[in-house]
Protein backbone atom coordinates (compact mmCIF):
# COMPACT_ATOMS: atom_id res chain seq x y z
CA UNK A 1 0.00 0.00 0.00
CA UNK A 2 1.65 3.21 -0.93
CA UNK A 3 1.21 5.96 1.41
CA UNK A 4 0.31 9.59 0.69
CA UNK A 5 1.38 12.40 2.33
CA UNK A 6 -1.99 13.27 4.08
CA UNK A 7 -2.06 9.72 5.27
CA UNK A 8 0.39 9.46 8.81
CA UNK A 9 -1.21 8.01 11.22
CA UNK A 10 -0.32 4.84 13.40
CA UNK A 11 -0.27 1.67 12.73
CA UNK A 12 -3.94 -0.86 12.99
CA UNK A 13 -3.17 -3.96 14.88
CA UNK A 14 -2.29 -7.23 12.86
CA UNK A 15 -5.95 -8.58 14.16
CA UNK A 16 -9.35 -7.34 13.09
CA UNK A 17 -9.97 -3.59 13.99
CA UNK A 18 -11.31 -3.39 17.75
CA UNK A 19 -14.36 -1.98 18.94
CA UNK A 20 -15.44 1.21 18.53
CA UNK A 21 -15.13 3.84 21.48
CA UNK A 22 -18.44 4.91 21.25
CA UNK A 23 -21.70 3.63 22.62
CA UNK A 24 -24.50 3.85 19.95
CA UNK A 25 -25.52 6.98 22.11
CA UNK A 26 -22.83 8.99 22.17
CA UNK A 27 -21.90 8.24 18.48
CA UNK A 28 -25.64 9.86 17.79
CA UNK A 29 -24.01 12.79 20.07
CA UNK A 30 -21.07 13.19 18.28
CA UNK A 31 -22.94 13.10 14.56
CA UNK A 32 -25.37 15.89 15.88
CA UNK A 33 -22.48 18.25 17.24
CA UNK A 34 -20.08 17.56 13.65
CA UNK A 35 -23.26 18.47 11.83
CA UNK A 36 -24.67 20.82 14.40
CA UNK A 37 -24.40 23.81 11.87
CA UNK A 38 -25.77 22.27 9.08
CA UNK A 39 -28.94 21.65 10.96
CA UNK A 40 -29.45 25.03 11.93
CA UNK A 41 -29.54 25.68 7.88
CA UNK A 42 -31.66 25.98 5.23
CA UNK A 43 -30.28 23.24 2.96
CA UNK A 44 -34.10 22.38 1.25
CA UNK A 45 -32.20 23.61 -2.45
CA UNK A 46 -29.17 21.47 -1.84
CA UNK A 47 -31.06 18.73 -0.62
CA UNK A 48 -33.32 19.27 -4.19
CA UNK A 49 -29.85 19.21 -6.39
CA UNK A 50 -29.00 16.19 -4.40
CA UNK A 51 -32.25 14.32 -4.92
CA UNK A 52 -32.09 14.72 -9.01
CA UNK A 53 -29.02 13.29 -8.76
CA UNK A 54 -29.59 10.65 -6.59
CA UNK A 55 -32.27 9.11 -8.86
CA UNK A 56 -29.94 9.01 -11.41
CA UNK A 57 -28.72 5.74 -9.68
CA UNK A 58 -30.78 2.53 -9.84
CA UNK A 59 -30.20 1.22 -6.14
CA UNK A 60 -31.83 -1.50 -5.48
CA UNK A 61 -30.16 -2.97 -8.81
CA UNK A 62 -26.76 -1.74 -7.80
CA UNK A 63 -24.40 -4.86 -7.81
CA UNK A 64 -21.31 -4.51 -9.38
CA UNK A 65 -18.29 -4.23 -6.60
CA UNK A 66 -14.56 -4.55 -6.80
CA UNK A 67 -12.66 -4.83 -3.63
CA UNK A 68 -9.20 -4.36 -3.52
CA UNK A 69 -7.22 -5.89 -1.34
CA UNK A 70 -3.32 -5.26 -0.12
CA UNK A 71 -0.17 -7.36 0.34
CA UNK A 72 1.77 -5.55 2.91
CA UNK A 73 3.04 -3.20 1.37
CA UNK A 74 1.79 -3.29 -2.16
CA UNK A 75 0.42 -0.49 -4.21
CA UNK A 76 -3.34 -1.07 -2.94
CA UNK A 77 -4.12 2.45 -2.56
CA UNK A 78 -1.94 3.26 -6.00
CA UNK A 79 -4.69 0.85 -7.98
CA UNK A 80 -7.62 2.43 -6.37
CA UNK A 81 -6.49 5.93 -7.20
CA UNK A 82 -6.19 4.47 -10.98
CA UNK A 83 -9.71 3.69 -10.92
CA UNK A 84 -10.76 6.84 -9.42
CA UNK A 85 -11.44 9.41 -12.39
CA UNK A 86 -13.24 6.71 -14.50
CA UNK A 87 -17.23 7.87 -15.65
CA UNK A 88 -18.45 4.81 -14.34
CA UNK A 89 -16.86 4.05 -10.72
CA UNK A 90 -17.54 5.58 -7.95
CA UNK A 91 -15.57 4.91 -4.21
CA UNK A 92 -14.29 6.26 -1.09
CA UNK A 93 -10.70 8.17 -1.44
CA UNK A 94 -7.71 6.71 0.69
CA UNK A 95 -9.16 4.36 3.47
CA UNK A 96 -12.14 5.69 4.42
CA UNK A 97 -14.11 2.59 3.49
CA UNK A 98 -12.03 0.36 5.42
CA UNK A 99 -13.94 -0.17 8.44
CA UNK A 100 -17.70 0.39 6.42
CA UNK A 101 -18.93 -3.11 7.62
CA UNK A 102 -17.20 -3.41 11.15
CA UNK A 103 -18.62 -0.09 11.60
CA UNK A 104 -22.17 -1.49 10.84
CA UNK A 105 -22.14 -4.59 13.19
CA UNK A 106 -21.12 -2.23 15.94
CA UNK A 107 -23.91 -0.01 15.40
CA UNK A 108 -26.98 -2.14 13.57
CA UNK A 109 -29.34 -1.11 15.78
CA UNK A 110 -28.97 2.91 14.71
CA UNK A 111 -31.46 3.75 11.91
CA UNK A 112 -29.93 4.46 8.38
CA UNK A 113 -29.95 8.08 8.76
CA UNK A 114 -28.24 8.01 12.40
CA UNK A 115 -25.71 5.19 10.69
CA UNK A 116 -24.94 7.90 7.47
CA UNK A 117 -24.13 10.45 9.53
CA UNK A 118 -22.41 8.43 12.08
CA UNK A 119 -20.04 6.80 10.01
CA UNK A 120 -18.49 10.32 8.90
CA UNK A 121 -18.14 11.78 12.93
CA UNK A 122 -16.72 8.25 14.36
CA UNK A 123 -12.93 9.31 13.51
CA UNK A 124 -11.43 12.23 12.54
CA UNK A 125 -8.29 10.59 10.92
CA UNK A 126 -9.85 6.49 9.97
CA UNK A 127 -12.20 7.33 8.30
CA UNK A 128 -11.55 11.09 7.28
CA UNK A 129 -14.42 13.01 5.13
CA UNK A 130 -14.24 16.66 6.04
CA UNK A 131 -10.58 16.92 6.17
CA UNK A 132 -7.18 16.71 4.58
CA UNK A 133 -6.44 16.93 0.40
CA UNK A 134 -9.30 15.11 -0.66
CA UNK A 135 -12.12 16.75 1.91
CA UNK A 136 -15.32 16.99 0.69
CA UNK A 137 -18.38 19.49 2.20
CA UNK A 138 -20.16 18.38 5.70
CA UNK A 139 -22.94 20.38 4.37
CA UNK A 140 -23.02 18.84 0.52
CA UNK A 141 -23.28 14.92 2.78
CA UNK A 142 -25.80 16.33 5.06
CA UNK A 143 -27.63 17.61 2.51
CA UNK A 144 -27.35 14.37 0.45
CA UNK A 145 -27.97 11.96 3.30
CA UNK A 146 -31.34 14.16 3.49
CA UNK A 147 -32.12 13.58 -0.05
CA UNK A 148 -31.44 9.83 0.28
CA UNK A 149 -34.08 9.47 3.19
CA UNK A 150 -36.48 11.36 1.54
CA UNK A 151 -36.31 9.34 -1.55
CA UNK A 152 -35.88 6.15 -0.04
CA UNK A 153 -37.49 6.38 3.40
CA UNK A 154 -40.64 4.64 2.60
CA UNK A 155 -38.75 1.68 1.22
CA UNK A 156 -38.88 -1.48 3.27
CA UNK A 157 -37.27 -1.64 6.70
CA UNK A 158 -35.49 -4.99 6.21
CA UNK A 159 -33.57 -3.01 3.12
CA UNK A 160 -33.38 -0.13 4.51
CA UNK A 161 -31.72 -1.48 8.12
CA UNK A 162 -29.18 -4.00 6.18
CA UNK A 163 -25.78 -4.26 5.85
CA UNK A 164 -26.47 -4.18 1.75
CA UNK A 165 -28.33 -0.70 1.85
CA UNK A 166 -25.02 0.77 4.70
CA UNK A 167 -22.74 0.04 2.17
CA UNK A 168 -24.65 1.52 -1.04
CA UNK A 169 -25.62 4.60 0.70
CA UNK A 170 -22.63 6.00 2.40
CA UNK A 171 -20.55 5.43 -1.11
CA UNK A 172 -23.71 7.04 -3.27
CA UNK A 173 -24.20 10.16 0.06
CA UNK A 174 -20.25 10.64 -0.56
CA UNK A 175 -20.39 10.60 -4.49
CA UNK A 176 -23.48 12.75 -3.95
CA UNK A 177 -21.54 15.39 -1.68
CA UNK A 178 -18.51 15.23 -4.45
CA UNK A 179 -21.04 16.06 -7.35
CA UNK A 180 -20.16 13.19 -9.86
CA UNK A 181 -22.76 11.63 -11.60
CA UNK A 182 -21.33 8.13 -12.87
CA UNK A 183 -22.06 7.25 -16.69
CA UNK A 184 -24.65 4.51 -16.05
CA UNK A 185 -27.20 4.08 -12.97
CA UNK A 186 -25.30 1.36 -11.80
CA UNK A 187 -21.67 2.06 -11.58
CA UNK A 188 -19.19 -0.01 -10.41
CA UNK A 189 -18.20 1.00 -7.05
CA UNK A 190 -14.52 0.37 -6.04
CA UNK A 191 -14.10 -0.57 -2.50
CA UNK A 192 -10.82 -0.46 -0.74
CA UNK A 193 -11.10 -3.29 1.77
CA UNK A 194 -7.32 -3.41 2.29
CA UNK A 195 -6.65 -6.28 4.64
CA UNK A 196 -7.31 -10.15 4.07
CA UNK A 197 -10.57 -10.63 5.93
CA UNK A 198 -12.62 -13.95 4.86
CA UNK A 199 -15.46 -12.61 7.44
CA UNK A 200 -15.70 -9.23 5.74
CA UNK A 201 -15.17 -10.71 2.18
CA UNK A 202 -17.82 -13.48 2.78
CA UNK A 203 -20.58 -10.61 3.78
CA UNK A 204 -19.47 -8.73 0.77
CA UNK A 205 -20.44 -11.66 -1.33
CA UNK A 206 -23.66 -11.98 0.55
CA UNK A 207 -24.88 -8.81 0.26
CA UNK A 208 -23.40 -8.34 -3.84
CA UNK A 209 -23.26 -11.81 -5.36
CA UNK A 210 -21.32 -10.35 -8.13
CA UNK A 211 -18.54 -8.97 -6.35
CA UNK A 212 -14.89 -9.04 -7.38
CA UNK A 213 -11.55 -9.12 -5.45
CA UNK A 214 -8.54 -7.47 -6.87
CA UNK A 215 -4.80 -8.33 -4.94
CA UNK A 216 -2.35 -6.61 -5.00
CA UNK A 217 1.32 -8.34 -4.54
CA UNK A 218 5.07 -7.19 -4.49
CA UNK A 219 8.42 -8.50 -4.19
CA UNK A 220 8.09 -9.74 -0.53
CA UNK A 221 11.26 -8.15 0.41
CA UNK A 222 10.49 -4.76 -0.34
CA UNK A 223 6.63 -5.21 0.74
CA UNK A 224 8.39 -6.57 4.13
CA UNK A 225 10.85 -3.84 4.11
CA UNK A 226 8.49 -0.96 2.97
CA UNK A 227 5.65 -1.75 6.03
CA UNK A 228 8.33 -1.37 8.73
CA UNK A 229 10.10 1.70 7.35
CA UNK A 230 6.27 3.47 6.85
CA UNK A 231 5.16 2.42 10.21
CA UNK A 232 9.11 3.15 12.15
CA UNK A 233 7.89 5.70 13.40
CA UNK A 234 5.12 4.70 15.67
CA UNK A 235 7.47 2.16 16.70
CA UNK A 236 7.70 3.45 20.54
CA UNK A 237 3.74 2.75 20.16
CA UNK A 238 3.60 -0.52 18.69
CA UNK A 239 6.75 -2.36 19.88
CA UNK A 240 5.26 -5.18 18.10
CA UNK A 241 5.84 -3.35 14.72
CA UNK A 242 8.61 -6.16 13.63
CA UNK A 243 5.98 -9.17 14.25
CA UNK A 244 3.45 -6.80 12.30
CA UNK A 245 5.49 -6.87 9.24
CA UNK A 246 5.83 -10.19 8.39
CA UNK A 247 2.54 -11.16 10.03
CA UNK A 248 0.56 -8.87 6.93
CA UNK A 249 2.72 -11.26 4.67
CA UNK A 250 2.40 -14.56 5.96
CA UNK A 251 -0.90 -16.50 4.96
CA UNK A 252 -2.42 -13.18 3.08
CA UNK A 253 -0.77 -14.59 -0.09
CA UNK A 254 -3.70 -16.86 -1.12
CA UNK A 255 -7.04 -16.17 -2.01
CA UNK A 256 -9.73 -15.64 0.43
CA UNK A 257 -12.08 -18.53 0.92
CA UNK A 258 -13.94 -20.11 -2.05
CA UNK A 259 -13.18 -16.93 -3.74
CA UNK A 260 -10.72 -17.99 -6.19
CA UNK A 261 -13.20 -17.85 -9.42
CA UNK A 262 -14.03 -14.22 -8.73
CA UNK A 263 -10.29 -12.86 -7.55
CA UNK A 264 -7.74 -11.44 -9.61
CA UNK A 265 -4.13 -10.39 -9.19
CA UNK A 266 -2.09 -7.13 -9.65
CA UNK A 267 1.61 -6.60 -9.23
CA UNK A 268 2.94 -3.79 -7.38
CA UNK A 269 6.08 -3.40 -10.20
CA UNK A 270 3.20 -3.29 -13.27
CA UNK A 271 1.31 -0.47 -11.59
CA UNK A 272 5.01 1.39 -12.50
CA UNK A 273 6.09 -0.19 -15.32
CA UNK A 274 3.91 -1.79 -17.28
CA UNK A 275 0.68 0.74 -15.98
CA UNK A 276 -1.52 0.86 -19.80
CA UNK A 277 -1.46 -3.17 -20.28
CA UNK A 278 -2.38 -3.46 -16.42
CA UNK A 279 -5.11 -1.12 -16.58
CA UNK A 280 -6.14 -1.93 -19.53
CA UNK A 281 -6.15 -5.68 -18.32
CA UNK A 282 -7.97 -5.35 -15.79
CA UNK A 283 -10.85 -3.17 -16.60
CA UNK A 284 -11.62 -5.52 -19.03
CA UNK A 285 -11.57 -7.87 -16.59
CA UNK A 286 -14.20 -5.20 -14.42
CA UNK A 287 -16.32 -4.39 -17.29
CA UNK A 288 -15.23 -1.15 -17.67
CA UNK A 289 -14.62 0.74 -20.59
CA UNK A 290 -11.09 2.16 -21.26
CA UNK A 291 -10.30 5.62 -20.43
CA UNK A 292 -7.63 7.71 -20.28
CA UNK A 293 -7.92 8.39 -16.84
CA UNK A 294 -7.23 4.98 -15.70
CA UNK A 295 -3.38 6.05 -16.12
CA UNK A 296 -3.66 8.99 -13.75
CA UNK A 297 -3.63 8.69 -9.79
CA UNK A 298 -6.17 10.34 -8.68
CA UNK A 299 -8.68 10.55 -5.06
CA UNK A 300 -12.05 13.44 -5.95
CA UNK A 301 -10.10 14.26 -8.83
CA UNK A 302 -7.02 15.43 -7.20
CA UNK A 303 -3.76 14.00 -7.60
CA UNK A 304 -2.44 11.52 -5.28
CA UNK A 305 0.75 12.50 -4.10
CA UNK A 306 3.02 9.30 -2.42
CA UNK A 307 6.23 11.21 -0.61
CA UNK A 308 9.16 9.12 0.75
CA UNK A 309 11.96 10.03 1.79
CA UNK A 310 11.50 14.14 1.25
CA UNK A 311 10.33 13.01 -2.69
CA UNK A 312 6.96 13.01 -3.84
CA UNK A 313 5.82 11.96 -6.79
CA UNK A 314 1.91 10.87 -8.28
CA UNK A 315 1.29 7.86 -10.31
CA UNK A 316 4.02 5.43 -11.92
CA UNK A 317 7.61 6.45 -11.08
CA UNK A 318 10.06 3.66 -12.40
CA UNK A 319 12.06 4.05 -9.27
CA UNK A 320 9.36 1.89 -7.22
CA UNK A 321 9.99 -1.25 -8.91
CA UNK A 322 13.61 -1.41 -8.05
CA UNK A 323 13.63 -4.22 -4.67
CA UNK A 324 14.29 -2.03 -1.53
CA UNK A 325 15.64 -3.68 1.69
CA UNK A 326 17.55 -0.78 4.08
CA UNK A 327 15.85 -2.25 6.89
CA UNK A 328 16.97 -6.05 6.35
CA UNK A 329 20.29 -7.62 6.16
CA UNK A 330 20.98 -9.97 4.52
CA UNK A 331 19.99 -12.50 6.67
CA UNK A 332 16.89 -11.46 7.04
CA UNK A 333 16.47 -11.42 3.13
CA UNK A 334 17.65 -14.83 3.57
CA UNK A 335 14.89 -15.54 5.83
CA UNK A 336 12.24 -14.10 3.39
CA UNK A 337 13.91 -16.16 0.25
CA UNK A 338 13.65 -19.05 2.73
CA UNK A 339 9.93 -18.43 4.37
CA UNK A 340 8.33 -17.56 0.44
CA UNK A 341 10.30 -19.11 -1.99
CA UNK A 342 7.26 -20.34 -3.93
CA UNK A 343 6.32 -16.39 -3.87
CA UNK A 344 9.18 -15.74 -5.62
CA UNK A 345 9.43 -18.39 -8.16
CA UNK A 346 5.46 -18.01 -9.00
CA UNK A 347 5.54 -14.31 -8.78
CA UNK A 348 8.44 -13.86 -11.21
CA UNK A 349 10.47 -12.24 -8.66
CA UNK A 350 14.39 -12.66 -8.44
CA UNK A 351 15.53 -14.98 -5.98
CA UNK A 352 18.90 -17.07 -5.36
CA UNK A 353 18.78 -20.42 -7.19
CA UNK A 354 20.46 -21.78 -4.32
CA UNK A 355 16.92 -21.81 -1.89
CA UNK A 356 15.49 -24.35 -4.46
CA UNK A 357 17.38 -26.90 -2.30
CA UNK A 358 15.77 -27.61 1.26
CA UNK A 359 18.51 -28.18 2.98
CA UNK A 360 19.43 -24.62 2.43
CA UNK A 361 15.66 -23.23 3.30
CA UNK A 362 16.08 -25.31 6.91
CA UNK A 363 19.30 -23.80 8.03
CA UNK A 364 18.47 -20.14 7.23
CA UNK A 365 15.35 -20.99 9.15
CA UNK A 366 17.21 -22.37 11.97
CA UNK A 367 18.92 -19.05 12.31
CA UNK A 368 16.26 -17.35 12.90
CA UNK A 369 16.49 -18.82 16.63
CA UNK A 370 20.26 -17.51 17.06
CA UNK A 371 20.23 -14.31 15.86
CA UNK A 372 17.77 -11.15 16.01
CA UNK A 373 16.13 -9.61 12.78
CA UNK A 374 17.72 -6.33 11.88
CA UNK A 375 14.05 -4.99 12.08
CA UNK A 376 13.88 -6.15 15.73
CA UNK A 377 17.15 -4.44 16.41
CA UNK A 378 16.33 -1.27 14.82
CA UNK A 379 12.60 -1.26 16.63
CA UNK A 380 14.88 -2.45 20.45
CA UNK A 381 17.14 0.68 19.97
CA UNK A 382 14.13 2.88 19.25
CA UNK A 383 12.07 1.95 22.26
CA UNK A 384 15.15 1.59 24.33
CA UNK A 385 15.33 5.21 23.52
CA UNK A 386 12.01 6.76 23.42
CA UNK A 387 10.55 4.52 26.11
CA UNK A 388 12.69 2.41 28.40
CA UNK A 389 15.77 5.15 29.19
CA UNK A 390 13.15 8.11 29.74
CA UNK A 391 10.69 6.09 32.20
CA UNK A 392 14.30 4.96 33.90
CA UNK A 393 15.47 8.50 34.15
CA UNK A 394 12.30 9.48 35.79
CA UNK A 395 12.38 6.60 38.31
CA UNK A 396 9.46 4.89 36.16
CA UNK A 397 11.21 1.65 36.51
CA UNK A 398 7.68 -0.71 36.06
CA UNK A 399 6.58 0.62 32.75
CA UNK A 400 10.57 0.29 31.37
CA UNK A 401 10.11 -3.32 32.76
CA UNK A 402 7.02 -3.93 30.62
CA UNK A 403 8.85 -1.93 27.67
CA UNK A 404 11.62 -4.15 27.99
CA UNK A 405 9.50 -7.15 27.57
CA UNK A 406 7.43 -6.64 25.32
CA UNK A 407 10.73 -6.18 22.94
CA UNK A 408 10.93 -10.35 24.42
CA UNK A 409 7.57 -11.09 23.37
CA UNK A 410 7.94 -9.53 19.76
CA UNK A 411 11.18 -11.93 19.55
CA UNK A 412 9.11 -14.98 20.85
CA UNK A 413 6.24 -13.87 18.48
CA UNK A 414 8.22 -13.50 15.33
CA UNK A 415 9.90 -17.30 16.13
CA UNK A 416 6.71 -18.94 16.61
CA UNK A 417 4.83 -16.90 13.55
CA UNK A 418 7.98 -17.70 11.29
CA UNK A 419 7.79 -21.36 12.59
CA UNK A 420 4.17 -22.36 11.86
CA UNK A 421 4.29 -21.03 8.38
CA UNK A 422 7.33 -22.69 7.69
CA UNK A 423 6.04 -25.93 8.95
CA UNK A 424 2.80 -25.44 7.45
CA UNK A 425 4.66 -24.49 4.05
CA UNK A 426 6.49 -27.93 3.94
CA UNK A 427 3.32 -29.90 5.69
CA UNK A 428 0.50 -28.91 2.72
CA UNK A 429 2.57 -26.96 0.26
CA UNK A 430 1.59 -22.84 -0.76
CA UNK A 431 -1.63 -22.19 -2.03
CA UNK A 432 -1.00 -18.60 -3.48
CA UNK A 433 -2.67 -16.20 -5.57
CA UNK A 434 -2.11 -16.69 -9.48
CA UNK A 435 -0.54 -13.89 -11.65
CA UNK A 436 -2.59 -13.88 -14.79
CA UNK A 437 0.42 -12.22 -16.81
CA UNK A 438 3.92 -12.58 -15.85
CA UNK A 439 6.61 -10.89 -16.81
Amino acid sequence: METSSVNSQPPKGPSRPAEFPFSPEELVVRAKALFHAEQRKDLRGVTAEKTEDLRHFDVPAMDRIAAILMWGRSGSLLLASYLDGHDDVIMLPESCGQRLYDFFESYRSLPLRDKLIGYAAIDTTYPRFFEGDFAISPQQYYAAVQAILEVYGNFPPDFLESRRAFFLFVHIAYNLALGRRPASSRPLIVYAQHVWDNVMATHLVEDFPRAKFVHTIRDPISSCDGIFHYHLKFVEHHILLPYMALYLLADKDRPQSGMESRTRVIRFEDLHRDIAETMGDLADWLDLPYQATLLESTFNGIPWVVTRDGEAWTGRRLAQVQRHSRNLSRKDRALLFALFYENFVDWNYPCPKIFAHSIVRWTVFASLFLVPMKMEITGARVVFKRRILPSIRHGAILPAIRSTLAIGLCRVKIIRLVTSVFFRRYAHGATLLQVSHKR
